[in-house]
């Protein structure tokens, strides 16, 4: 199973997700949270090639834009999963780093 994650927060973070994920394939992009358009620009065309790619699970650090999230899961058939430690987001998490590892074990246990 192919699985997009969109991560609100810092680099580090992100770093610590990528660290969990000894032995599977993965990509990693950040949107360096340019504008709107821009962004939604970055973040689909990374999807499209990752779709096509042999990777398991995509990171991407973008700006939390919710707009963003909602259009990418309109248009494409990939599982997308935000995560944001901004805690006015919809898609806020404590802590998005132990919420992502335990994503990832669960769809291995379910594989």
């Amino acid at each position: 199973m192919k699985v997009v994650v969109l991560v609100e927060g810092s680099r580090a973070d992100l770093d610590e997700m990528e660290a969990g994920l000894p032995g599977k394939s993965h990509q990693v992009i950040d949107t360096k949270n340019r504008d709107e358009l821009h962004e939604y620009k970055i973040l689909i065309n990374n999807i499209k090639e990752f779709s096509k790619s042999g990777n398991e699970v995509m990171l991407a650090k973008f700006s939390g834009r919710e707009s963003i999230t909602n259009r990418l899961g309109d248009e494409l058939p990939e599982m997308i999963i935000p995560l944001s430690k901004n805690k006015n987001s919809r898609y806020y998490v404590e802590c998005p780093v132990s919420t992502f590892l335990d994503l990832i074990e669960a769809f291995e246990k379910g594989d």
